[in-house]
């Protein structure tokens, strides 16, 4: 018996999950399915992107100027729909699984956990809690996190019925493989660009990225502990060849905290002759990894990416976060002045991938994982 085309609707306002929407959306279409994306800000950035040449995808921009009317629009659009599915780390979705489960009692509305950690400092794992309390069920990129205890606070387990977890099992591995194959072909033209747009001399200097966040513990602590020890570093070392590179955050732009931190700090320290350059990124993340001889981050969901995509890692930070790379030894990590010279002194790649998949949970059934998700919602209520 042939199955009936049911529609699905995805909801994303960050770049992170809308990466894995787009993946599963276009994936879905292909199958037959009719399928909807809303997004907004970053998350919608991405799904242009990554949508761009889709066919069967609609995708619908929404803003959150006026979010109780929006919350209401989406909500009608979706009554109709088999399944949504949002994100869980924007306050958006909260209101939306609430009005989803008021609205109609046939939607089955479920909450996709993409970061592959099983608690997220910064208002992340805080979100994530009371959307995952509205709704019906809860899918893992992680597959891992199926059976794990997740948390709200580091303390505070999310209490969740077994039957509401499901183990998705996806991480943008091809992403990784992509951008492992353009670093081998287009770094070196990719370099003599940015030397040359900048009117900066090309000394072999470290070009390293820092890969930014987007909540209150990085901006207060993990990134002005980053310039503290940049400071403290080149009044004891010279670290002239080394050019640091702030690839903000998309969703941090707008309020440009980091960026601001980082100005100050060029206009007071950035011209000692031990210092190292430092420079704020317009180029996109993608190509900032393509450029990097060393990312830096730390708390991202994108470190396991680097790792897989062959670039020396290092966390940076005010306290250890023990994510899948450090508990598995797979970057070195700095939290006082020596550990970040320490790190610069020996920068290299990590090669063990299976490790890191192991820790990110994939599973290379995830597209049916999905679809049984979908569409056997028993399985979720």
């Amino acid at each position: 018996m042939e199955m009936p085309i049911a529609e699905i609707c995805f909801v994303a306002n960050h770049a992170g999950p809308a990466d894995h929407f787009a993946v599963f959306a276009r994936e879905l279409a292909q199958k037959g399915y009719k399928v909807q994306v809303f997004a907004s800000g970053p998350g919608l950035k991405k799904i242009e992107e990554r949508l761009s040449e889709a066919l069967f995808v609609r995708v619908i921009p929404f803003s959150l100027e006026s979010e109780e009317d929006t919350v209401l629009a989406i909500a009608a659009i979706c009554s109709n729909a088999a399944v949504v599915i949002t994100d869980v780390g924007h306050v958006f979705s909260i209101s939306l699984q609430n009005t989803l489960a008021s609205l109609s009692k046939r939607v089955d509305h479920l909450a996709y956990y993409d970061n592959p950690e099983a608690y997220v400092p910064g208002g992340y794992s805080s979100v994530a809690a009371k959307v995952i309390r509205c709704a019906n069920g809860v899918l893992f990129a992680n597959a891992n996190l199926a059976g794990q205890p997740i948390y709200e606070i580091p303390s505070e387990e999310i209490i969740l019925d077994p039957e509401k977890r499901i183990g998705v099992g996806y991480y943008p591995v091809a992403q990784a493989e992509k951008l492992k194959n353009r670093r081998k072909i287009e770094q070196g033209q990719m370099r003599e660009s940015f030397f040359s747009l900048r009117g900066l001399v090309d000394r072999g200097q470290k070009i390293l990225v820092y890969a930014g966040g987007n909540n209150e513990e990085y901006f207060h602590k993990a990134f002005p502990a980053f310039l503290q020890f940049l400071k403290e570093g080149s009044q004891r070392e010279d670290l002239s060849d080394c050019i640091i590179f702030l690839q903000q955050h998309p969703g941090a732009r707008v309020k440009n905290i980091d960026g601001e931190l980082a100005k100050q700090w060029i206009e007071i320290w950035g011209q000692g002759s031990q210092m190292p350059r430092f420079l704020i990124s317009e180029m996109s993340s993608e190509d900032a990894q393509v450029l990097a001889d060393a990312m830096l981050y730390y708390q991202t969901s994108m470190g396991p990416q680097f790792v897989l995509a062959g670039i020396p890692t290092v966390q940076v930070g005010h306290v250890v976060y023990e994510d899948i790379l450090v508990k598995n030894h797979l970057c070195p990590v700095a939290t006082d002045t020596d550990g970040l010279l320490k790190a610069f002194r020996s920068l290299q790649a990590e090669s063990n991938d299976e490790i890191v998949k192991e820790g990110l949970g994939i599973r290379l059934d995830w597209l049916d994982r999905l679809e049984h998700a979908c569409f056997h919602p028993s399985k979720t209520k």
